[in-house]
């Protein structure tokens, strides 16, 4: 007890000692002919660490931050229109007051600050890493209500989503599996511990944006900063934190698919900003979705506050937590094998729809034609979610060259499976419950040091612990022979990881190294309802993973290009429902795991161009990207099992992703926004797990081509629209006589168009009335098929202030 309060009294004393340190910022935000920018957001970077400072300015474009530590930072501008202001580098000496003035380019493209690809403040001009940002002005432009829609357009990104809002949805980057795209909430894992492969990926069609600043993207590896499932890249929700006048928005809208959602957020800061804070609540409601059988419930909530007892010292809270009920239908089925080809890929004809109508009726139907059938109506099946994450940090600079932070974050995760007698297929006798509990419990200490001008370095240790339990109940009236089983599990882990960030050459080269050791202890699981598995075996933890990487980028100013390099190893550690998961059926449990599984095995690189034109109005980028999964984990056929298992996850070999992203970014004219680009893909497994030995990735687009443009009309007039297009791909969704043959189904062609009007009510208050209309082409396609909406629209409106 004497330690912890001579621990508590020194970080006090730090804290007390640090106070009458504190710098000032001012300067003013104009733009290129002098004249003042109000209403501006101007953000402050700590170099060696996501620490941030916000401010807004005034009517005279003038703007003041206060109690700020000593050190290197980036400084940036933004408003709610196209003009921005690139990041510039600012230093605070001790007791410094300094004045920055912003200028916007009213003109030109405007680079961004980004924490995610060295887990600090990098503009994205530095980076050495495949980098996107899509920031809260652009989610507004776009009207986008969910995190998943809101990616469709990045490079590189496969955005699968089997239905209307809210719908299940998976992310795909570079060709790999959903499963190797990690998911962070401000830097720290988000994902399903219950999961088969423990990734974010049961709830992507749950997160609806709330109060999310931006969301950053890093294509390539991400393991040795971010740990498991990073494998092919990282996606990381960064939450509003605040500051400057309290401002916000509450509004509504309706409309196709019989769609309601309101929302209302709040955000701002008090006492110079030594209290930031930000908050959000969103209700979807999608009664009838796509044909009349849908229905989504979902109600999230969002919440962010960071107290400064000192300029150097910080603590912060984050809550995030979404409730949802889904209707579940029926899965996808193939034809009777009269309609299907003997061998080969099999052409995705779907039943046609009046005939679809008579079968989500549970009536008598003409297949014709059709090789599969779609998703059909199912009355009495839906999914109960929960997923909540806190994480508290403290943060504190203990000179002008160290700093440490601490975070803690837990996520609690739940998704029940409910299911009755009626619907289409195979349905259980009796109403049945199949409860999936995870929890992740995540401590994470860092420091970085700056041992010269060009030189931070960054070290740390991180502990988790994950628990995973499956109950399984139905409402058998004969109490003898109800089912009332579970299965639990715990796992163990520690890491030590450690970053070095060099800048060369009056900045212009940088170069990042990284590398992460992580070992695993595993818990004997635990039984109830039926006779124990896994009798026998060693429960010992996975073997250690070791990964490393290195990032490079040097940008040649004369000519305005950046060239970059990226290339290093992954992993994924097994899951505890591969290393002991098992099923419940007829009274007993059916193991599926082996509990000696080892991680799976990556190693990827990547290179690029980025070339900027005409005084910065326009930007190309072009990336080679090569990856190979030496080692997965797959469900498999299994012989002689010592488990005595028929089938199960076993180690087995991986594939092949590589392939080419081309991106363009142009600003014409001061009105005109556009966003381009192109990806190739060509990703193939060793293995195949086809009917026919198809070795052809699934669900992956050979090639996709994404269009953003904003058109402002006028100053309160604006106009955006989005489209992606993607060539056919292949599905393994369908289990046909011995196992799943290849399909192969349309891509999309799906152009959007959000409409926007903003009026003036007050100084600092608007009304914004809008319209979005989904899929203007009125293109029905399919997703490993699954129904999707044709064209459909909503209007809302929001008041601001």
């Amino acid at each position: 007890m004497n330690r912890v309060l001579i621990s508590i009294s020194t970080v006090l004393i730090s804290v007390c000692a640090n106070y009458g340190q504190a710098q000032e910022l001012s300067g003013r935000v104009i733009d290129p002919s002098g004249a003042a920018v109000p209403g501006a957001a101007v953000r402050l970077y700590e170099r060696d660490s996501t620490q941030q400072w916000t401010a807004t300015t005034d009517g005279q474009g003038k703007y003041r931050m206060e109690r700020l530590p000593q050190g290197s930072f980036l400084l940036e501008a933004r408003t709610e229109g196209l003009d921005q202001a690139s990041p510039v580098a600012v230093q605070l000496s001790t007791g410094e007051s300094l004045e920055q003035d912003l200028k916007l380019e009213i003109r030109g493209l405007a680079s961004r600050v980004q924490v995610t690809a060295a887990a600090a403040s990098q503009s994205t001009i530095e980076a050495g890493k495949a980098m996107d940002v899509v920031d809260s002005s652009e989610l507004a432009r776009r009207e986008e209500m969910l995190v998943g829609e809101s990616l469709r357009t990045v490079t590189g990104l496969r955005v699968q989503q089997l239905g209307g809002p809210g719908s299940f949805t998976r992310i795909l980057t570079r060709g790999l599996r959903a499963a190797d795209t990690g998911v962070l909430v401000d830097g720290m894992r988000f994902r399903d511990a219950s999961g088969v492969q423990g990734d974010a990926t049961a709830y992507l069609g749950d997160l609806q944006l709330v109060s999310t600043d931006r969301i950053e993207v890093l294509r390539g590896l991400g393991s040795s900063i971010y740990g498991t499932n990073a494998t092919a890249g990282v996606i990381n929700l960064v939450s509003d934190q605040g500051g400057g006048k309290a401002h916000g928005e509450v509004g509504g809208e309706g409309g196709g698919l019989g769609l309601f959602r309101g929302l209302a957020r709040v955000a701002g800061g008090v006492k110079e900003n030594r209290l930031q804070y930000s908050a959000g609540v969103a209700h979807l409601n999608v009664n009838g979705g796509v044909d009349g059988v849908e229905n989504v419930r979902n109600t999230s909530g969002q919440g962010y506050l960071l107290w400064r007892p000192s300029s150097s010292a910080s603590l912060s809270g984050r809550y995030w937590s979404t409730w949802s009920n889904v209707g579940i239908n029926s899965s996808p089925y193939a034809a009777p094998a009269g309609n299907l080809p003997a061998s080969g890929v099999i052409p995705a004809i779907p039943l046609a729809e009046n005939q679809v109508q008579l079968a989500d009726q549970g009536l008598p139907f003409q297949w014709g034609n059709a090789t599969f059938a779609p998703n059909l109506y199912d009355p009495d099946s839906k999914r109960e979610g929960k997923v909540s994450t806190t994480q508290v940090q403290w943060s504190q600079q203990t000179g002008a060259r160290w700093n440490y932070r601490v975070s803690y974050q837990n996520l609690n995760s739940r998704r029940d499976n409910l299911n009755g007698a009626a619907g289409s297929g195979y349905q259980p006798a009796y109403y049945s419950s199949n409860l999936f509990n995870g929890q992740l419990d995540t401590l994470q200490a860092r420091a970085d040091v700056l041992l010269a001008k060009w030189n931070t370095l960054s070290g740390g240790y991180e502990w988790e612990r994950e628990y995973y339990s499956n109950p399984s109940r139905d409402a058998n009236p004969d109490s003898s022979q109800r089912v009332n089983a579970s299965a639990t599990a715990k796992q163990r882990s520690n890491a030590l990881f450690i970053q070095d960030q060099m800048r060369f050459l009056n900045q212009k080269l940088q170069v990042g190294l990284s590398g992460r050791f992580q070992h695993y202890s595993l818990s004997k699981p635990e039984f109830t309802g039926g006779a124990p598995q896994y009798v026998g075996a060693k429960f010992e933890g996975a073997p250690h993973a070791f990964t490393g990487d290195v990032a490079v980028s040097y940008f040649l100013s004369g000519s305005m290009t950046k060239l970059r390099a990226h290339a290093g190893n992954g992993f994924r550690s097994p899951t505890l429902y591969e290393r002991l998961g098992t099923s419940f059926f007829w009274g007993e449990f059916s193991p599926l795991g082996d509990p000696g599984l080892r991680p799976e095995r990556t190693v990827s690189t990547d290179f690029g161009v980025d070339q900027y034109f005409s005084n910065s109005r326009y930007r190309a980028s072009a990336t080679y990207f090569y990856t190979r999964l030496q080692e997965v984990i797959g469900y498999m056929g299994l012989v002689n099992d010592p488990y005595g298992r028929w089938g199960g996850y076993a180690n087995m070999a991986g594939g092949l992703a590589r392939g080419v992203e081309v991106q363009g970014e142009a600003r014409p004219y001061r009105s005109l926004l556009v966003t381009a680009s192109y990806t190739y893909t060509n990703a193939d497994e060793r293995k195949s797990s086809l009917v026919g030995g198809s070795l052809r990735s699934i669900r992956v687009f050979p090639n996709m081509v994404t269009l953003v443009a904003t058109q402002e009309i006028t100053k309160r007039l604006q106009l955006t629209l989005d489209f992606i297009g993607a060539s056919n791909y292949i599905s393994g969704s369908f289990f046909v006589g011995s196992g799943s043959r290849p399909y192969e189904f349309d891509g999309p062609r799906k152009l959007d168009a959000a409409l926007s009007y903003t009026l003036p009510v007050g100084d600092t208050k608007s009304l914004r009335f809008y319209t979005r209309v989904e899929n203007m082409l009125n293109q029905r396609y399919f997703e490993d098929g699954f129904r999707t909406p044709k064209a459909w629209a909503t209007a809302g409106m929001k008041f601001q202030f």
